[in-house]
């Protein structure tokens, strides 16, 4: 089982965000109480640059540099 110490970092929100941003790009609706403008927003906060409506393409690939830097970080600590 896997445990996130702290969910709230922003690489962990970078992954939710990434995978709800891919959805709504194919057409699904985002979850109750989240708009695809705050979606945008939220990435936004977390890459710190901004993005228009229907700017999906851009901020996921800004997020997946993020979770990969994160990923990297894992590794190396892992290493040693």
């Amino acid at each position: 089982m896997t445990m996130l110490l702290n969910p709230a970092r922003p690489e962990i929100q970078a992954v939710f965000i990434k995978q709800h941003l891919k959805l709504t790009k194919l057409g699904m609706t985002p979850p109750h109480g989240i708009t695809k403008t705050k979606l945008l927003s939220k990435a936004s906060s977390i890459t710190g640059y901004n993005y228009k409506r229907g700017q999906y393409d851009a901020a996921i690939a800004d997020l997946q540099v993020i979770i990969d830097a994160a990923k990297q970080v894992i590794i190396d600590e892992a290493k040693q």
